[in-house]
């Protein structure tokens, strides 16, 4: 089992980190009720850091803290799903064209170099190592594109659908092919092909819409 521990001196954004993980490997799950005396208990944080924690991630969309009834982590419609996936697959394709004009030499060389440890994190199995790696990858292509106003907007969409998009990774054929579809688009960025590569990381994101798409 995760721990999710934390030290008794660790402030409210550290708090918040901790409950985002938690949310995204579904420790917490949609329309949960957040029990304060339990996640104090378990964090080993008192009531402040917690709810200003909480503070945090309704601006983030992630819960709802409602009156009388606390804080309960939100539940995507399909609509919301498909709407953030398609904002994501434009917004990922302009930065993936823009790290192709803007990155460094060295840029692209981490990039490069992630993605090769996204491959060995598919070949250990090493699935919450995996998603790290490759949600990681498409981080650093949008840092890559140096463009600040596009990277505000970025994390908090990504942010809204990172749980949805860890429960596929349970599933080894859709990891198999979202490796080769990160190899693709990063082969392409390497290259300085920016028409290339805005056209497989869009593929590739649309692919993933319809992959989270609940039944």
């Amino acid at each position: 089992m995760t721990d999710y521990k934390i030290s008794p001196s660790t402030m409210a954004n550290q708090v918040a980190n901790q409950l985002k993980k938690m949310i995204i490997e579904g420790a917490l799950v949609p329309e949960q009720r957040l029990n304060e005396r339990e996640l104090c208990e378990q964090l080993n944080v008192s009531r402040t850091p917690l709810r200003e924690a909480y503070r945090i991630l309704q601006a983030d969309g992630l819960i709802q803290i409602k009156p009388q009834k606390g804080a309960v982590v939100i539940k995507k419609t399909n609509e919301d799903i498909e709407n953030i996936f398609e904002l994501l697959a434009v917004l990922e394709g302009l930065a993936i064209r823009q790290a192709v004009a803007n990155a460094s030499a060295e840029e692209i060389a981490g990039i490069v170099k992630m993605h090769q440890e996204v491959e060995e994190r598919f070949q250990q199995n090493h699935v919450s190592g995996y998603f790290e790696k490759s949600i990681g990858c498409h981080i650093a292509i949008n840092r890559a594109a140096h463009n600040p106003f596009l990277t505000e907007i970025y994390d908090k969409l990504n942010l809204q659908v990172q749980a949805i998009r860890y429960k596929t990774n349970l599933d080894s054929n859709e990891i198999l092919q979202s490796v080769r579809e990160h190899a693709s688009f990063i082969q392409a960025l390497e290259e300085r092909d920016a028409e290339l590569a805005e056209r497989r990381i869009c593929e590739h994101m649309r692919r993933k819409k319809n992959t989270n798409m609940p039944d």
